[in-house]
């Protein structure tokens, strides 16, 4: 989505055109690029930035900015930090869980509610990139995230982490290693299915600042067998990236990317090469995206 801008917002096009004439590269050569990163756009929304008459508003469209700054050499922030904090905030809809089930939606709040966990109509999801590793077993062995968020109103202080285990348990999922915060609290939900902690932040954060944060996940004895790994936005998030990597000897029969939407319910299958596969989604939520894999007996 994008919106007229006024004289400050005039400073973001005017570093646009500086830095696509310096590098003497057409606008239709730099769309082709941006898509071949996986951030489409169209030639009118590229010309109307570069013009001065609208500027990016949104997840998609700032995920977008962000392939321009790679694609020309810039700097993160060259770019995107001359947009109006309200820009950069874009459009700001509810958060809606991600789970459809309704168990799932359920034991989410009042697991959320058990924690005493900070509302979730303040923070807004960026990026989050996953790295899992499969171990010789073909289970998930543990898995080390790295998260962007961002306070869409007031100051938040606080991070709540919603596992939802392969089926019902009494031991939970581990959080170490947190750079950039610590655990909290933890808690397990009394039916088995899920569990939650809440990462105090080390920095707080107020309107429009973000704050990055990262921590490993792995998966004690007596934790169900996992041949999953998924990540829940509860709004559009700029940049969702999950990559599996999986041990020498449990290379999967069959391997598959899925994605669920209050719309819709899309899978396909995938090939393994050189031990990993990956899935990346820019301007994806509300909703689930997950790779899932398999062995043949």
């Amino acid at each position: 989505m994008t919106e007229r801008i006024d004289d400050q917002g005039g400073r973001f096009a005017a570093a646009l055109r500086a830095a696509i004439s310096e590098r003497g590269i057409t606008l239709a050569r730099l769309r082709s690029q941006l898509i071949d990163d996986g951030n489409p756009v169209s030639m009118a929304t590229l010309s109307y930035w570069r013009s001065g008459d609208r500027q990016p508003e949104g997840a998609q469209s700032l995920s977008v900015v962000d392939g321009i700054e790679d694609r020309l050499g810039l700097n993160r922030g060259h770019l995107g930090g001359l947009l109006r904090a309200s820009a950069r905030l874009g459009p700001v809809p509810p958060p809606r869980l991600p789970f459809d089930e309704e168990r799932e939606q359920r034991e989410t709040e009042e697991t959320l509610k058990e924690l005493h966990a900070a509302p979730q109509d303040a923070l807004r999801d960026l990026s989050t990139h996953i790295t899992a590793f499969v171990g010789a077993s073909g289970s998930l062995e543990k898995i080390i995230m790295r998260c962007l968020v961002q306070s869409t109103k007031g100051t938040i202080s606080e991070v709540p982490l919603i596992d939802v285990a392969p089926r019902e348990t009494d031991v939970m999922s581990v959080i170490s290693n947190v750079v950039g915060g610590r655990v909290d609290r933890e808690y397990l939900h009394p039916g088995r299915l899920l569990s939650g902690v809440v990462i105090a932040l080390d920095e707080t954060i107020e309107t429009g600042a973000t704050t990055l944060f990262e921590f490993t996940e792995t998966f004690p004895a007596g934790y169900p067998e996992r041949q999953s790994a998924w990540h829940g936005t509860s709004r559009q998030s700029r940049e969702s990236l999950i990559w599996v990597r999986f041990h020498p000897d449990a290379v999967p029969s069959w391997c598959e990317e899925y994605i669920e939407t209050d719309a819709e319910y899309v899978s396909s299958i995938r090939s393994v090469r050189g031990g990993s596969v990956h899935l990346v989604r820019h301007g994806f939520g509300p909703g689930v995206l997950g790779i899932r894999w398999g062995y043949d007996e």
